[in-house]
């Protein structure tokens, strides 16, 4: 006689809908790509929809992460249009949206009755013009009653966004980005004589030279520039750096040839620079480099910084004549005479090991107490459960206890 079976319910994974107009900043798909990884199969399924046709070599996705690319094209009408439809298709849970010109498509997925909707803000107002900027903070309050929440990762864009903009108290959410620090943790390193050099690819890099990261994409090229010019000044100042440094370039970028004809006209080699243009694992880079530089302002962390912090890296920052030197901060630890220049901090970093070693471990310890993984995952659960409560209560459905905004900002 056969014994009947109890049938378990299943609960399907919830579809979350990532997305952004391009794939071609660099920093932004670093951001929504941590963002994926907090949130794994089988409790959850992701769709990266992305408005325009990316103009980048191909990006690698995420593991089981499906990608729909609309190559929006014609009148504004027709796009959103074509948005419609696409969200209507997809059906998804919860839709979130990056950067300002993804921003109307909360109201596309307001209409749709989507139960989730937050819009990730990113600072990038070095891309943005005067009118542009003008009208910034307008088109935010115009939209932002279609999401239920907007979140951003920095701290100086939340006060831009309750002070400036003037959302409605519980609306701007400070998440700062999740980084696992067990993933990206300082590797042991065997010490073997015999092992001269490591490689990146095909690339071979030197274990007795002090080697340094510069992560180049997404940056302009007057940036990019600026920075060999302070290499130069920095090999002039210091024969000893000049034969113990080894730049790494990383990145793809249209303007390497160019970054390779400033050196060539300076008669640097591939002895003291070396180009890696596709990186598929930031953690073996980051294993055999001894320092980073970071091209950013002071405003903005990218995703790849912090990941290059949690490894134990020192960082090199562009820093102004106004910056605050702080000995316990890892983007603005004291160099010597106080000086804020890039050359002068890659002199002191290549001089004093022990410093480098200090260092390395204040970035880690910054990244594991500002940038902790599980906070961020719980306040992303958070604000999905209240933004489901909002819908309940619209419904009058009983809801569970909130959890006060408040608790999600300290």
């Amino acid at each position: 006689m056969c014994k009947g079976f109890s049938m378990v319910p299943v609960k399907s994974p919830r579809q979350i809908c990532h997305i952004v107009s391009s794939l071609n900043d660099t920093a932004q798909n670093d951001l929504v790509f941590a963002n994926i990884r907090q949130f794994p199969l089988p409790h959850y399924e992701h769709t990266l929809v992305v408005l325009k046709k990316s103009k980048v070599q191909p990006v690698k996705l995420p593991r089981q992460v499906s990608c729909l690319e609309l190559a929006l094209k014609g009148s504004l009408p027709r796009r959103l249009r074509t948005c419609n439809r696409a969200l209507s298709a997809l059906k998804p849970d919860i839709c979130q949206t990056y950067g300002d010109t993804t921003f109307p498509i909360q109201w596309l997925a307001h209409r749709l009755d989507i139960p989730v909707k937050l819009h990730i803000h990113i600072n990038n107002d070095s891309h943005c013009g005067f009118w542009r900027e003008l009208l910034r903070p307008w088109k935010y309050r115009l939209l932002a009653h279609s999401a239920d929440f907007v979140i951003t990762p920095e701290d100086e864009s939340l006060n831009w966004l309750e002070e400036k903009v003037g959302l409605e108290p519980g609306k701007a959410h400070l998440i700062r980005t999740g980084i696992d620090n067990r993933h990206y943790c300082p590797p042991l390193r065997e010490i073997d004589p015999n092992i001269t050099n490591h490689f990146i690819g095909t690339v071979p890099i030197p274990t007795q030279r002090f080697v340094v990261g510069v992560p180049v994409s997404g940056f302009c090229k007057s940036t990019v520039l600026a920075f060999l010019d302070e290499y130069m000044a920095a090999r002039k100042q210091s024969p000893a750096f000049a034969r113990d440094c080894l730049l790494l370039l990383l990145g793809n970028s249209p303007n390497l040839r160019a970054y390779r004809n400033v050196l060539d006209s300076f008669k640097i080699t591939e002895e003291s620079v070396r180009f890696y243009s596709h990186l598929s694992d930031n953690e073996r880079f980051y294993s055999h480099i001894d320092a980073i530089i970071s091209l950013n302002d002071d405003t903005h962390t990218p995703v790849s910084l912090l990941e290059a912090m949690s490894m134990g890296l020192p960082v090199i920052t562009h820093r102004s004549d106004t910056d605050n030197s702080d000995e316990e901060h890892p983007l603005r630890w004291q160099v010597a005479n106080s000086e804020p220049l890039i050359q002068h901090q890659l002199l002191t970093l290549c001089s004093d090991s022990h410093l480098r070693l200090k260092l390395g471990q204040a970035s880690r310890a910054y990244v594991i107490h500002k940038h902790n993984h599980h906070e961020h995952r719980i306040r992303y659960r958070a604000l999905y459960k209240m933004a489901q409560r909002r819908v309940a209560v619209e419904e009058d459905v009983p809801a569970a206890p909130t959890i006060a905004p408040s608790q999600l900002n300290r």
